[in-house]
């Protein structure tokens, strides 16, 4: 992957990704709090809806 995931911008932490190997689908999380993207069909979708701010804050 080019693109790196930018910094979560609620606490400035790492995001990382996880991929579904079966299907390709990915989500964006952040490492410490409860930010995270929709579920996307690859991780390029991914990794722009993180980077453009397309997120949620719903884990807990």
């Amino acid at each position: 992957m080019s693109e790196k995931l930018k910094p979560c911008p609620f606490c400035g932490s790492k995001a990382y990704l996880i991929v579904n190997k079966k299907n390709g689908k990915a989500v964006a999380l952040c490492r410490k709090c409860p930010t995270e993207t929709n579920i996307f069909p690859n991780i390029r979708k991914a990794v722009e809806a993180w980077n453009n701010g397309l997120i949620n804050r719903t884990r807990g």
